[in-house]
């Protein structure tokens, strides 16, 4: 019966003594890792690690400079979470509380990603290039967030300052109770959009079902439009800010009279 040891690239047998073959496949996936890390990025397989594992080793690869590309992560939850700085990609799905409190680095998603995308962040950048489940960006400081596709109820709900783009739909109750930041539909919102909201700007490219309570509607001013322009050309979006529908609070102090 054949036998064998791995030391390193080698493998030994107990058919042939003192005959030593190589391990191509422990090669070829050792030279793949090294040319990885050689051009500066390093490849996480998440499947099967817990996520603490997952973001152990972002954080590794960032600390030495490398760009972390993450794969298999459609049932990871939690990813890229707290990072202070560096770049993640994230091949495919991802599962929910991507980039929760998110203070600097610039996270991108080849895929869809979950519920929470950016919950509490404070500064950086998150990219989902396709859909996002519920309750993007809620509580959110700072940073951007980028949707490219479709998102789910709750975008910006109790939004503190970041800037929140969804360049399709956006579901129900967009925005609820945010007192700052800049929330941008590029599409169509669902019901009960900006309820309650204190302070921050909805802007909607198309329309909703629905306002919520303490909104209205009012011009786009010369600074808005310059906002939007850059913002899109930024991030490739095919709209004319002009066009945009401008929501704000009615009054700052909704609960307790003007």
């Amino acid at each position: 019966m054949l036998s064998s040891v791995i030391s390193g690239g080698l493998l030994t047998n107990n058919v042939f003594p003192g005959v030593i073959f190589l391990n191509v496949n422990y090669i070829i996936s050792n030279m793949r890792g090294e040319l990885l890390m050689s051009s500066g990025v390093l490849e996480i397989d998440a499947k099967g690690l817990e996520p603490s594992k997952v973001n152990a080793k972002i954080r590794e690869a960032i600390g030495k400079g490398l760009k972390a590309i993450v794969v298999n992560a459609r049932d990871a939850y939690g990813i890229a979470a707290g990072l202070k700085g560096g770049e993640v990609v994230i091949k495919g799905d991802v599962g929910d509380y991507l980039g929760m409190l998110n203070s600097g680095a610039r996270i991108i998603v080849e895929g869809n990603a979950g519920n929470y995308v950016g919950d509490g962040a404070w500064s950086g950048e998150i990219i989902v290039k396709g859909n996002v489940g519920y309750g993007a960006g809620i509580y959110a400081y700072g940073g951007t967030i980028v949707i490219e596709g479709n998102a789910g109820d709750a975008v910006g709900q109790i939004l503190k300052g970041a800037t929140i783009l969804v360049k399709g739909n956006a579901g129900n109750n967009i925005g609820v109770y945010m007192v700052n930041g800049d929330i941008i539909i590029v599409g169509n919102a669902g019901e009960k959009l900006g309820d309650w909201m204190i302070r921050g700007t909805i802007y909607l490219g198309g329309n909703c079902k629905s306002y919520g309570h303490n909104t209205k509607v009012e011009n786009l001013t010369d600074e808005d439009i310059k906002k939007l322009k850059t913002l899109f050309e930024k991030y490739n979006v095919k709209a004319d800010p002009s066009k945009f529908k401008k929501i704000v609070p009615a009054s700052v102090r909704p609960f307790y009279g003007k």
